[in-house]
This record gives C-alpha cells, structure tokens and sequence, in this order.
C-alpha cells in the first residue's frame, strides 16, 4: 500500500464501530433521562378540577396518583387546578378539538409542574374566538373568587390547537400577537412559567 493509502480497519474502527458505540451511549442517555421523566410522572399526587355550569353540568375530579388516575365526584385532595366553564362553550370547543381538560401545557403532569402549579393564587380565563363567536374557560388557581379573574388571555381558537400541541410556545403567540392580555399579566407570566418550563 501507497503512502496514504486508505486502511479498511482504521476506516471501519473510527466511522462504523465508533458510530455503533456512539448510538449506545446515547439511548443509555436517553433511558437515563426517560427514568427521570417517568419518575417525576409517578410521583404526581394533585386534584383536578372540573366544572361544567348549566343544564347537563356537573362538578368531575381527575385524581391522580402516579399511574393510578381516576376520574371521580369526590376529590381525593384540594384541587391544584380548577376548570370552569359553560356547557355550551364546552361542546362547541369539544367538538372543534378543544375541549375542557388541562390547560395548554398542563396535560403532562409531573411533580415539579404540580409544585409550581399549587403556589400560583388567581383565576386566568381563556377567551377562545372562531367562527362561532368567543369561548371562555376560566383556570383558578388556590382558593380565591374565580368569578372575577385577575387576567383575561384572548386569543383564536386554532392558535389555541398550537398551544395544546406544543406547535406554539406562549412566549411566541404574544410576540406575535396572536393572543391579548388584560389584567394581571404578572399572573399570566407566573402560569405560563408553571406550566411550560
């Protein structure tokens, strides 16, 4: 062989078997940070809150425990989040792909998150616009008066699909100004930090 002549071992060594060992770190990587994700999910011990107001409405409690999640009439503790809104609002945003359940962000529940989430104090309501007029859904936080809200988040309907998706982060819908604040934007930035970080 020339000088500079290709050697098929150190070829083979440094670009196939290194790639090999490469992909072998990094899902023990991955696995590691996939225990820790699925510990921090089956430590969860919260109360959810639902409550749908009008004829057909009711009062529900999402319970969890880990991987024991239920959903029942009779809360297991104090809610960490309540969820109010009309029957009516319900089902029209159920039936454009919205309807009541966490908050955008909030429906991956983790330890940390539910920490976060049981410091916050206020009430946060969502008003959804479409082609069929404007949705509400009211987010209380702590024990306080959730008829009157300390901040009003008003944004579309479909941009409200993006925030659920993780498509959109809260941060780049007010930059861009596809949602309006009113009120206590302090609150909004306290929630929006509980539940995206």
């Amino acid at each position: 062989m020339g000088e500079g002549a290709l050697k098929p071992a150190t070829f083979l060594e440094e670009h196939v078997a290194g790639r090999i060992r490469k992909r072998i770190e990094d899902l023990r990587a991955q696995i590691g940070r996939l225990e820790r994700d699925l510990d921090e999910r089956l430590a969860v011990a919260a109360t959810l809150e639902f409550v749908l107001e009008g004829d057909g409405g009711g009062m529900w409690y999402v319970n969890v425990r880990g991987e024991d999640v239920r959903v029942e009439s009779i809360p297991a503790a104090p809610p960490v989040i309540r969820l109010s809104q009309t029957r009516a609002d319900w089902e029209a945003l159920v039936r454009s792909g919205l309807g009541m359940g966490t908050p955008p962000g909030g429906g991956d529940l983790t330890r940390t998150r539910v920490a976060r989430l049981a410091a916050l104090k206020g009430t946060l309501e969502f008003r959804l616009t479409g082609d069929d007029g404007e949705r509400r859904v009211r987010v209380q936080f702590g024990e306080v008066d959730a008829a009157t809200p300390r901040c009003a988040v008003t944004l579309r309907a479909d941009d409200a699909r993006r925030l659920q998706s993780g498509e959109l982060t809260p941060q780049a819908a007010f930059m861009q100004g596809l949602a309006r604040l009113e009120g206590d934007v302090a609150l909004a930035m306290q929630v929006g930090a509980a539940l995206f970080l």
